[in-house]
């Protein structure tokens, strides 16, 4: 079965190798067409598996992946066509042992199953971390997260606010990203990480994660009533949600 697997990602991967090669240059899109394609990289990137590397807005710490929002590139120039080869190939262990001590293989695509248009959607975003100033949608996004850094989330429900205005239909982080970021601080400073929880779960009432999340940070704080209620509210959601099931169980010393 894994060499059956590892043979269809070789067929994908060569099948859209050509795609690749016949990308369109930036300078032939529309500024639009390109600000469209940057916020449809960065649900891919935001909602998907770069963030666990990288970090939400690919303001990486270096333990995982390198900070993406820098000039700095370790595999490529930094230029989007050099970007969209390196998400498209991914980069082998002995590769990255080469030029950083962080001793992991990035999988094609990020192990994630993109068509060609998603990959290039992402390698655009990716390109546009490190120059901000091009894009309005990235500079909100990342203006939102120094907010968030600097702790002063009233700052940064102001700037997710006029982006909600501005982009109705894209959020500047999703779900999944809003939630990782919420745990980046849940050790560190754990009433910013609840802020951020509770944001989540404003932005998406009817999703379980996000009360799930919302209810660790009170677990973690010591406020155990509301830890209770919320998991009850993320089983609510999901009654297949196991892990509120065990942390109820625990909370009520059963």
């Amino acid at each position: 079965m894994f060499r059956q697997l590892l043979t269809a990602t070789a067929t994908l991967l060569i099948a859209s190798a050509p795609a690749l090669a016949q990308a369109p240059s930036l300078d032939t899109i529309p500024p639009a067409q390109i600000s469209a394609l940057i916020q449809q990289g960065s649900e891919t990137y935001n909602g998907g598996t770069c963030i666990f590397c990288h970090a939400v807005g690919g303001r990486g710490s270096g333990a995982r992946g390198p900070d993406l929002s820098d000039v700095e590139w370790l595999h490529s120039e930094g230029d989007q066509p050099g970007i969209a080869q390196t998400i498209f190939w991914g980069v082998k262990k002995e590769d990255m042992k080469a030029v950083t001590p962080r001793p992991r293989q990035m999988n094609p695509k990020g192990g994630m199953n993109l068509t060609f248009p998603e990959t290039f959607a992402l390698s655009v975003y990716v390109w546009s971390l490190s120059q901000p100033e091009l894009d309005p949608f990235v500079a909100a996004q990342a203006e939102f997260l120094d907010r968030v850094a600097s702790a002063d989330m009233s700052a940064a429900r102001r700037v997710l606010d006029d982006a909600r205005r501005q982009w109705p239909d894209n959020l500047l982080l999703p779900e999944n990203g809003m939630n990782l970021l919420g745990y980046r601080y849940l050790n560190s400073n754990t009433d910013l990480a609840i802020e951020i929880f509770e944001l989540n779960v404003e932005l998406h009432p009817e999703a379980f994660n996000p009360w799930d999340s919302l209810a660790e940070g009170y677990m973690v704080k010591g406020d155990t009533q509301k830890a209770i209620e919320y998991y009850e509210k993320s089983l609510a959601l999901n009654p297949e949600n196991d892990n509120a099931v065990e942390k109820l169980a625990e909370l009520r010393g059963e």
